[in-house]
């Protein structure tokens, strides 16, 4: 499935992200050999007479959080951009509303760190040393996460939760549904006509099945560009739920469909696609007290992406192109060792580490 799955991390925001993250999620990426210009703005987002800028060094540490993609520099810089930023936007919002950070709620959190350090043999002062980040830093962090939980608090009444569920009743009940698929490609930077062209080759695709003339099957080892095919497939997914891990522009038709009509060209960060459900496996009403950690679990990042949502439409964001320095060049092959043996590398600490390619 690996032109439909979805890459880590998949909250709109990645911190604060829930009432359940870790403390350690205030500390950044352990720092490494030393890269110049973490002060230099790689983004800046306005929202009305608000402003907050995304460095360099930001987004180095975001990116050290999470295992690198199988995707161009290009793609990956714009993709952490985006979430960073998206972080911003919610803490922005946040700040107009003027939700408050209690002293002794952020005092706690940071305990919490201390405790959870010290259960993994380290304290917070080499942590810090470590990390290259000051106690300021850990604070605002932890007060930005405070912020969010009682923003959160305050919206997901019982009501609230309710009708999330009832809006998303697929997923609470675990439905399966079981889908092919026919994807073909669109390169980050395709000009509109570049897509129309994909859309409407796949058009024709969908012409000629629903025409008999071709199966789905047999449409999607000819035409898919899923690398996940190449074993002659047919397109097919298997069953998968809405919590699988799919993409949400992908499962968001997919759970609509009825068994066998085949969707329009869908467009996801992959490409675009056409989907056929081939069998549906409904699930069973939870309940709502026992799932109700569960269902908060959902409505968190779902919140957060309505509030990003809006945020953007009403924010002016401007982004740099990628500093041409972000990523380290591609390590040459390593020469054969000696017979007398190897000598161990060194590096020496600084104040972040760039991304791994």
């Amino acid at each position: 499935m690996a032109g439909v799955r979805a890459q880590a991390p998949t909250s709109p925001a990645a911190s604060p992200s829930s009432s359940a993250a870790s403390p350690s999620g205030a500390l950044p990426a352990r720092r490494g050999p030393a890269i110049p210009g973490l002060n230099d703005v790689v983004a800046t987002i306005t929202v009305g007479n608000q402003t907050d800028k995304v460095t360099k060094g930001e987004l180095i540490n975001f990116l050290n959080r999470y295992p690198m993609p199988d995707e161009s520099h290009e793609t990956i810089y714009r993709e952490g951009i985006d979430h960073v930023v998206n972080t911003k936007l919610l803490m922005l919002f946040l700040a107009r509303q003027k939700v408050p950070a209690a002293a002794e709620k952020v005092d706690e959190e940071i305990e919490r760190l201390k405790q959870q350090l010290k259960g993994e043999g380290q304290d917070l002062a080499t942590a810090l040393y470590q990390t290259g980040a000051s106690m300021d830093d850990v604070r605002k962090q932890i007060e930005d996460r405070v912020r969010w939980n009682e923003f959160l608090k305050s919206k997901a009444t019982d009501a609230a939760l309710r009708t999330f569920v009832a809006a998303n009743r697929d997923l609470f009940r675990g439905t399966q549904i079981r889908a092919s698929h026919i994807m073909l490609r669109v390169e980050p930077n395709a000009s509109d006509a570049q897509k129309e062209k994909i859309k409407q080759k796949l058009a024709n695709i969908k012409k000629e099945i629903e025409g008999g003339t071709i199966t789905f099957a047999a449409a999607a080892n000819k035409y898919s560009e899923d690398p996940a095919n190449a074993g002659g497939a047919g397109g097919d997914l298997d069953y998968f739920s809405l919590n699988t891990g799919l993409i949400e522009e992908f499962t968001n038709v997919a759970f609509k469909l009825k068994k066998g009509i085949i969707s329009d060209p869908v467009e996801t960060p992959f490409g675009y696609h056409l989907i056929q459900v081939t069998d549906r496996k409904e699930g069973k009403e939870p309940d709502f007290e026992q799932n109700r950690v569960y269902i908060l679990n959902q409505f968190a990042p779902d919140l957060q992406k309505q509030v990003v949502t809006a945020e953007k439409k009403a924010a002016k964001i401007d982004i740099k192109p990628m500093p041409k320095d972000l990523f380290p060049p591609e390590a040459p092959a390593a020469p054969t060792a000696p017979t007398g043996g190897t000598e161990k590398a060194k590096t020496a600490g600084g104040e972040a580490t760039a991304p791994k390619s």
